[in-house]
């Protein structure tokens, strides 16, 4: 494959054999001799997630230089702890569907959901535990910590119509963009690069992290059913202020404002509720604000990548920035 520009489907078909590895040991390392743990893992695990975050780091590893084993073992862990968060948020949020099917916590029950998140999160620590690189662990540990304030942060600021995007970009980092951070920045550690190029990376899974959520955000008011997977404007039933509201209200006058803050202060929303804030959010122009905000990330984020040799690996990294702002999933 050559080093000019490629569509998502040749990122992902450059990254088959390496993304088939990935999928084989998510499942082997979900073993356990308590069998509710491989059959609830393997339910939200082989769940058809994009493998966003384990792409993202064999990219960043090979681009950086480095091809070797350790690859996929730090892509497991990556995943897992994707997994987990979602086992969590799912209790947390009182999900229902997840990726078109019933989510975890329904099929299985709440405390098996978190039990088994916690089995992730620990068998992602054993993991990085046996490839010993106290770098890495260190990354991860740090890590950790973002997805739990930001799990925090965002219960604390639930259907408040004053958050400030600072505050709101602040949880987005914690809970979606550290853990796309965390992927590039082990690609590099996993590659013996220097401190600045590991800052480097770390920068840029940041900028497409939060481009990546940002685009979520949108996509839960523009999208469909069949798209998403899930009823769209799932956010607003669950009571979560996201960017194009927050920029909506910034924009809307006193009595629209008003309104939006009294629908956002009821325990349950009606269907007419919702329809009359995502009303608010397109006269007001929150879905090509938020959009200009992701692109602006992802470019951000592909400046960072210049200082990279030119390459394969490299080039997909480049269309995978892109894709993100052009999903409609």
């Amino acid at each position: 494959m050559g080093s000019g520009p490629i569509d998502i489907d040749g990122v992902f078909r450059y990254l088959g054999r390496d993304l088939r590895k990935v999928e084989r040991a998510l499942v082997s390392h979900l073993k356990s001799p308590v069998s509710l743990i491989p059959i609830v893992g393997k339910h939200i695990t082989l769940s058809g997630g994009k493998r966003f975050r384990p792409a993202v780091l064999l990219l960043s590893a090979e681009a950086c230089g480095y091809t070797g084993p350790r690859r996929t073992v730090m892509s497991v862990v990556t995943e897992y702890m994707h997994t987990a968060t979602l086992l969590h948020d799912d209790v947390v949020d009182l999900g229902s569907v997840r990726r078109g099917r019933p989510s975890a916590n329904v099929v299985f029950g709440n405390s098996v959901s978190i039990l088994v998140g916690d089995f992730l999160f620990a068998r992602a620590s054993q993991l990085m535990t046996e490839d010993g690189d106290i770098d890495v662990l260190g990354i991860y540990a740090r890590t950790l910590v973002s997805l739990s304030e930001g799990e925090v942060l965002q219960l604390m600021k639930s259907s408040d119509p004053g958050i400030l995007e600072k505050d709101y970009l602040r949880v987005v980092f914690n809970k979606t963009a550290s853990l796309i951070a965390a992927a590039s920045e082990t690609g590099a550690v996993l590659a013996g690069a220097d401190g600045e190029m590991r800052r480097r990376m770390f920068e840029y899974g940041k900028a497409v992290g939060i481009a990546f959520q940002l685009m979520d955000d949108i996509l839960d008011y523009t999208g469909t059913e069949a798209e998403l997977g899930k009823k769209p404007l799932q956010d607003l039933r669950e009571g979560k202020v996201t960017l194009p509201l927050i920029h909506a209200l910034r924009k809307a006058g006193p009595a629209d404002r008003g309104r939006a803050a009294a629908i956002l202060s009821r325990g349950k929303r009606a269907e007419g509720d919702l329809s009359d804030l995502a009303r608010l959010v397109e006269c007001n122009g929150g879905i090509e604000y938020t959009a200009s905000r992701a692109r602006a990330y992802v470019e951000r984020g592909k400046r960072l990548l210049v200082r990279l040799p030119e390459s394969a690996a490299r080039a997909a990294l480049l269309s995978l920035s892109d894709y993100i702002v052009s999903r409609t999933r």
